[in-house]
C-alpha cells in the first residue's frame, strides 16, 4: 500500500470504531526517543522519517506536526502526499490538543494508550473535556499494519562490568531505594529504557544505535522485579540479576502485576515518564496510593560517577582517533581525484570507529550533510540517496560512537573548496558563540536554560537563530540524547553531567553549520558567593580553522581555540603514527591570522 492507501485504510477502521481523529504519536510503550521498527507507525502512515512528529488523520484532514530540526525534510517528503506540515511552535500553528478542541466537538479522539504519556493525555483530555470530546485509549493501527510489520525485538541481553558502570546494581538499586524514603514512597516503576539499563547494568541491541533492552523496572523497598524475557539473559547478566535479588519475570507480566498486589502501598510517579496504559491501571487499583514526583533514575543517571567520568574521558580519545583518521583518508582520496558521496564518508567514519577499542558501534545514524542538505539538522544519508562532494561549501558531519566506556556525539563542518563571505561570517559566528557557552563559569544552582543565552546571543546580533536546542544530556553507554540537563531547560546543571555544545546556523537551500563538542560539568572553585562550576570538553577533534575570519574573534576566543587545539594533539598524538601526528599537529597548529 502507498501512504495513501494506508490512510483509506486506517480510517475505514476509524469508522467502524466510531472514531473522528486517531493521534499517531512517534513512540513506543518506553515513551523513547528513538524506538524499534514494530513501532514505527507514524512513519508507516505519513512517509516522514524523521525522529520526532505526531501525525493526526480525521475523516477528511490528515496532518503532521513537528518541529524546527525537521522542517525542511518533513516539506520534502510529505510532497505527493495529501498530509499537511504542522510548523511546530511557529505563529499561527495551533498545538494538537487545541487543534482538535477545535475540529472534533463532541466526538471521540484516539490513540493507543501505549505510546503516550499520562501527562500528555491529560493536556489533551484538558482541552477536549469542554468541547465534549472523549480521548479513548485505542490501537487502531494493528488492524491495518500486518504483513510487513516487523516483530518485537529480542536481542540478546548481556551485563556492563562495574569496572565500566562504576557502580554495582546492588548498590544502584539501595541508592534508589533512599530515594524513595525521601520521597514518601515505598515503590516506583521505570519505564524508560535508559534508566532501566542504568539501574541493572544491562544493554542489548533492541533499538538501533541504543544498547537497551526492551523492559521494565518495579523497585520496592523490598524487592525488584525486571519485566523482560527470562531467556534472552546471558549467563553472566543473568548472575548480576541474582547477585542484585531482582526477580526476571516475563515482559508480558507487567499490566497484571500492576493491577494486583506487588507489595507496595505508595507508589511515586512521575507523569512524564509513564504511559498513560500503565497510569491508569496503577489509578484503578485500590490497593495502592500515588504519590506525584520525579523519575528518581533519571535524576540519579545524569550524574556520572567518578569511574564512568573517567571512562568517558578515555573513550573520547578513541572516538577523537577515529574522526582523525577518518577525516585524513577522504582528504586522501580526494586529493587523488576520487568521487566520494556522504555516504561515503559515513563508511568511512564508521569504519575507524569500530576499529577503537571496546567500540559497540554507533550511538546515532552519521548525518554527512553536504551543501543544502546540512540545512536540515537531522538529514541523513543513504547508499541510494546522497550528494556528491564538491570542491566548494561545506561538508556537516555529526556523529558519535557506542563504547563500553561512555557515549559520544561530536559535530564538526568542514570546507570542502572556496567559501562565500557569509559562509565564512556564519562559521565564525557559530564558533563564537560555541566557544562563548563552553568558557562559561557559573554558580551552582543555575539552570541550563539561563546559560543558553550565552551561546544564542553571540548569533542574535546577527539576525540569526536555529530551531532546536543549543545541547542536550549525554548518557554512558546509554542514550546520546539524554535528560533532565539540557540548555533549553529548567534542570540545574551538576557536576558529572555530560552535556553539549552545538549552536549553529542553518541557510535554507544554501549551507548548514554546526560545531559541537561533548563537554563534562566540573567544579571551579569557591567563593563568598557560593561553589562555581565550568565545562571542560571531552570531545577530543581539531575545529576546521580554514573557514575562521580570525579578526572576528576576541583574544579570550582564540585563546581557547588554540588551548582546545594544544589538548587534542597531546590527547590524540600517542595513539597515532608519524604521518598522522604531522597532520594532527598542521590542524591543531595556532590560529593565523
Amino acid at each position: 500500500m502507498n501512504i495513501e492507501e494506508r490512510i483509506s485504510a486506517l480510517r475505514a477502521q476509524m469508522q467502524k470504531a466510531d472514531v473522528q481523529a486517531v493521534l499517531l504519536p512517534t513512540a513506543d510503550p518506553h515513551l523513547s526517543e528513538y524506538i524499534p521498527e514494530h513501532w514505527e507507525s507514524r512513519r508507516w502512515f505519513s512517509g516522514f522519517t524523521g525522529d520526532a512528529g505526531t501525525l493526526v488523520v480525521t475523516p477528511e484532514e490528515a496532518l503532521l506536526w513537528t518541529d524546527g530540526r525537521f522542517f525542511i525534510q518533513a516539506d520534502k517528503e510529505l510532497k505527493g502526499t495529501s498530509i499537511v506540515l504542522m510548523r511546530w511552535r511557529q505563529p499561527g500553528v495551533p498545538e494538537i490538543h487545541e487543534w482538535l478542541a477545535e475540529h472534533c466537538k463532541g466526538g471521540r479522539v484516539a490513540v493507543d494508550g501505549r505510546l503516550y504519556s499520562e501527562s500528555q493525555a491529560e493536556k489533551v483530555e484538558e482541552a477536549l473535556t469542554p468541547v465534549g470530546t472523549t480521548l479513548l485509549d485505542m490501537d487502531l493501527v494493528e488492524p491495518v499494519w500486518t504483513e510487513d510489520r516487523p516483530a518485537l525485538p529480542q536481542s540478546k541481553v548481556w551485563f556492563l562490568e562495574e569496572k565500566y558502570s562504576g557502580m554495582s546494581c546492588e548498590a544502584k538499586l539501595a541508592a534508589l531505594r533512599e530515594d524513595l524514603d525521601k520521597a514518601g514512597a515505598d515503590a516506583q516503576l521505570y519505564t524508560r529504557l535508559d534508566g532501566v539499563a542504568w539501574a541493572t547494568n544491562l544493554r542489548a541491541d533492541d533499538i538501533a544505535y541504543n544498547p537497551f533492552a526492551i523492559s521494565y523496572l518495579l523497585l520496592t523497598k523490598t524487592g525488584a522485579r525486571l519485566y523482560l524475557d527470562p531467556e534472552r539473559l546471558e549467563p553472566a547478566a543473568a548472575e548480576a540479576m541474582q547477585r542484585a535479588h531482582v526477580e526476571v519475570v516475563p515482559y508480558a507480566q507487567i499490566k497484571a502485576d500492576l493491577a494486583g498486589d506487588f507489595g507496595a502501598k505508595r507508589v511515586l510517579v512521575s507523569k512524564a515518564d509513564i504511559s498513560m496504559d500503565l497510569y491508569r491501571i496503577l489509578a484503578a487499583n485500590s490497593a495502592v496510593e500515588l504519590v506525584p514526583g520525579k523519575e528518581l533514575v533519571t535524576e540519579r543517571k545524569a550524574e556520572k560517577n567518578p569511574t564512568e567520568c573517567e571512562n568517558m574521558r578515555i573513550c573520547h580519545v578513541y572516538d577523537g582517533v577515529a574522526m582523525v583518521k577518518g577525516q585524513m583518508e577522504w582528504e586522501r582520496r580526494l586529493a587523488a581525484g576520487e568521487t566520494l558521496t556522504e555516504w561515503d564518508i559515513c563508511e568511512i567514519l564508521e569504519k575507524y570507529r569500530r576499529q577503537q577499542p571496546e567500540n559497540c558501534g554507533l550511538s546515532f545514524g552519521t548525518i554527512a550533510a553536504y551543501g543544502p542538505n546540512a540545512a536540515m539538522m537531522h538529514y541523513g544519508p543513504t547508499k541510494d540517496k546522497c550528494a556528491t562532494l564538491e570542491p566548494k561549501s561545506f561538508l556537516l558531519i555529526d556523529s558519535g560512537g557506542q563504547y563500553r566506556t561512555g557515549t559520544t556525539d561530536i559535530t564538526r563542518t568542514y570546507a570542502m573548496g572556496p567559501l562565500t563571505q557569509e559562509e565564512k561570517e556564519c562559521y565564525t559566528w557559530s564558533l563564537q558563540a560555541h566557544i562563548d557557552l563552553a568558557s562559561a563559569r557559573f554558580p551552582l544552582g543555575t539552570n541550563g536554560l539561563k546559560l543558553d543565552v550565552l551561546s544564542r546571543e553571540r548569533l542574535w546580533k546577527h539576525g540569526l537563530d536555529y530551531r532546536c536546542g543549543t545541547g542536550h544530556g549525554v548518557g554512558f553507554m546509554g542514550a546520546v540524547h539524554e535528560g533532565p540537563q539540557s540548555f533549553g531547560g529548567p534542570a540545574v546543571i551538576k557536576p558529572g553531567m555530560s552535556i553539549t555544545d552545538e549552536p549553529g546556523v542553518y541557510v535554507e537551500n544554501g549551507f548548514g553549520i554546526r560545531i559541537e563538542n561533548t563537554m563534562e560539568v566540573l567544579a571551579d572553585g569557591e567563593t563568598e558567593y557560593g561553589k562555581f562550576l565550568k565545562f571542560a570538553p571531552l570531545t577530543l577533534c581539531p575545529i576546521d580553522k580554514t573557514p575562521i575570519l580570525p579578526e572576528l574573534l576576541t583574544f579570550e576566543q582564540r585563546k581557547w581555540l588554540d588551548d582546545y587545539h594544544a589538548t587534542v594533539y597531546q590527547a590524540l598524538s600517542p595513539y597515532l603514527n608519524q604521518d598522522e601526528c604531522a597532520w594532527l599537529q598542521k590542524a591543531c597548529a595556532p590560529l593565523e591570522d
